[in-house]
């Protein structure tokens, strides 16, 4: 169950300044339609209210943030950064929001998110997941999304990593530095005359004996470029 405060805010509490407290709301809507509309706002609004006086929390006028019309890609959101600049200040110790995705789209700004919220002191429930983290469930909840984060993490690495073992097998090229020699146009490697004489020349110093120090003094000295525009060094 959510935390519950121990009696109802009153307008004379607030008055003679009594500490109380405060919770914040966060909506938002990720198109200028809804934004424009007003609909989705005003729903989320209204439910949010509805839940946090069932709760006997009590939400400032103050402390309703709302990011209109902006994607949930990234936490760079201006309603969003003022109330966790609320939490930093101590102005509120709960954020309460509809559901995971109006707070962030990903596990891993998710947590971000409920781990500089705790720092702050402040807690976050979720009216649709029936999340809390100031409950022994909610901290439960945060470890399995951590878990899930670090699996989808590995998955999404293991998945890449084949891919381009795949690429590099068909004769692919996986967008790294292009080797010194080539020139990558259109899809498809062709050779640099100018680079590919230096690699040439590398090649044979080598094979004939010469010391690699030896071979990168040289080509400084001549002035070649690594494929980096670098200089030459024996490693």
């Amino acid at each position: 169950m959510a935390r519950r405060m121990n009696k109802r805010v009153t307008a004379e509490q607030l008055a003679l300044g009594e500490k109380v407290e405060r919770t914040a709301l966060y909506i938002r809507v990720s198109t200028e339609r809804q934004a424009t509309e007003g609909f989705s706002l005003d729903a989320q609004k209204q439910r949010l209210l509805d839940y946090c006086s069932a709760h006997q929390w009590h939400v400032g006028d103050d402390h309703i943030y709302v990011d209109a019309g902006i994607s949930g890609k990234t936490t760079n959101r201006p309603a969003f950064q003022a109330m966790l600049q609320a939490a930093q200040d101590g102005e509120i110790r709960r954020v309460v929001a509809v559901k995971l995705d109006r707070v962030a789209r990903n596990t891993k700004d998710f947590l971000a998110t409920v781990e500089t919220l705790q720092a702050y002191g402040c807690s976050l429930a979720l009216i649709q997941e029936g999340f809390d983290t100031s409950t022994p469930q909610g901290k439960f909840a945060i470890t399995m999304f951590a878990a899930m984060a670090e699996l989808e993490a590995s998955m999404i690495g293991e998945r890449v990593s084949s891919g381009r073992k795949q690429k590099a097998s068909e004769g692919g090229y996986n967008g790294a530095q292009c080797p010194l020699g080539y020139q990558y146009t259109n899809g498809s490697f062709t050779v640099d005359s100018g680079a590919a004489h230096w690699v040439r020349e590398v090649f044979t110093r080598f094979t004939a004996g010469q010391g690699m120090s030896k071979i990168a003094d040289d080509l400084n000295a001549a002035g070649a470029m690594t494929a980096r525009g670098g200089k030459w060094y024996a490693g």
